[in-house]
């Protein structure tokens, strides 16, 4: 019989929660043995549609057409419509929340914490095992808490930890603040590690050294006052750096990086990648990485390919989780990271191999987790 699997996730937005929810599936088929998966894939930024079509909070549509008040009209409508009934995640065999921020201040407010977490899974998760799987935090990296102060983050995270029968962090920093509110969690790495198909198979090497460039280095600011145009003044000197001696392109997830790259150096190649194949064809070809985007740093790092991260905040902990060098963008000179580059060029085969390693024991200890939280679906595979 077809198994059934409810997916929390981001769709069409960053092919990072592609990687994420992709490492995550894999390891559920290893799990699951021979029987075939239907998963069920729902947009959490678009709670509403955990139901199908015909249930009555799809009226929360409507407020995308709205002048104004359209995410308090939404909220209104997907709290007092959302049930777990005839959601479809109701006869589901599991629930997997994949990955992303889980942990940040005002967690509790988050767009799907009643319609899906309070409605749906409350009502559900006592006969469905429900997963919380790669969770990480978003804290400003200069304001990095020891503890959960808000009292209503502390009782909504106890509650979906409450919900799951395992929690994994992707980050020391959600380990630890989950264990501050009394909830043990395993950290293992960010599944993305896992999403690269053939890595075994993967033996020579390009020569291309990729950026990823976010203008501010990071999604946000987050009041640390950071200076964009001297963020762009760096990787504009590192990449006059490093083209005198090696091939360089901009690795872009949107547009938006795609037309700041050109801005940046316009002279230098740019790769937009669009699916996940297209993604690993083109990075195949890299031999280290300078990255603001974290899953750019982790999704290499699954396919031995070793790089730096530099960001504005906590996700930088999960490239850190993986033992390699990472900046908090105000500390990020060109001097500082050419210097980096060198030393992973001069180790490169070395960070292969423990970067290889560090994938088979993730995906070893995944498939574990997983089966020891699944046991009737292992036993029944």
């Amino acid at each position: 019989m077809k198994l059934k699997i409810g997916l929390i996730t981001t769709l069409n937005t960053n092919i990072g929660d592609d990687f994420i929810r992709t490492g995550l599936c894999k390891v559920l088929q290893q799990v699951c043995g021979k029987r075939q998966i239907e998963f069920i894939a729902v947009n959490k930024h678009e709670p509403y549609t955990v139901y199908n079509n015909w249930h009555p909070i799809q009226i929360a549509r409507i407020s995308k057409h709205l002048p104004k008040g359209k995410h308090a009209f939404a909220r209104l409508a997907q709290t007092l419509l959302a049930t777990s009934m005839f959601s479809r995640f109701e006869h589901a065999d599991a629930v997997v929340q994949c990955g992303a921020p889980v942990i940040w201040p005002q967690c509790y407010q988050c767009e799907w914490a009643v319609p899906l977490w309070h409605k749906v899974i409350r009502q559900i998760h006592e006969r469905t095992p429900v997963l919380n799987l790669a969770a990480g935090s978003c804290f400003p990296w200069e304001n990095q808490p020891l503890a959960i102060e808000d009292s209503l983050d502390a009782e909504y995270l106890r509650a979906i930890h409450g919900y799951c029968r395992l929690t994994t962090a992707r980050d020391s920093l959600t380990r630890s603040l989950f264990k501050e509110l009394g909830c043990d969690v395993q950290q293992i790495a960010c599944s993305a590690l896992l999403a690269a198909d053939g890595v075994s198979k993967m033996k020579e090497r390009g020569d291309l050294v990729l950026i990823n460039y976010m203008p501010g280095g990071g999604h946000y600011d987050f009041g640390q006052h950071v200076d964009g145009s001297s963020w762009a003044e760096t990787v504009r000197a590192l990449v006059k750096r490093l083209e005198r001696r090696h091939n360089v392109a901009f690795l872009c997830h949107n547009e938006t990086e795609f037309r700041a790259a050109s801005d940046l150096a316009g002279e230098i190649p740019r790769l937009w990648p669009k699916t996940i194949p297209e993604y690993f064809s083109m990075v195949f070809k890299a031999k280290v990485g300078i990255f603001n985007r974290m899953h750019a740093s982790v999704a290499l790092a699954g396919m031995g390919i070793p790089s730096i991260a530099i960001g504005t905040d906590t996700r930088l902990l999960m490239v850190k989780n993986l033992k390699l060098p990472c900046f908090y963008v105000k500390e990020a000179s060109a001097d500082l990271l050419e210097q980096e580059v060198e030393i992973l060029l001069n180790e490169k085969e070395q960070e292969r191999e423990r970067l290889l390693q560090l994938r088979h024991d993730t995906w070893q200890s995944y498939v574990r987790c997983l089966s020891d939280s699944l046991p009737r679906i292992v036993e029944n595979s």
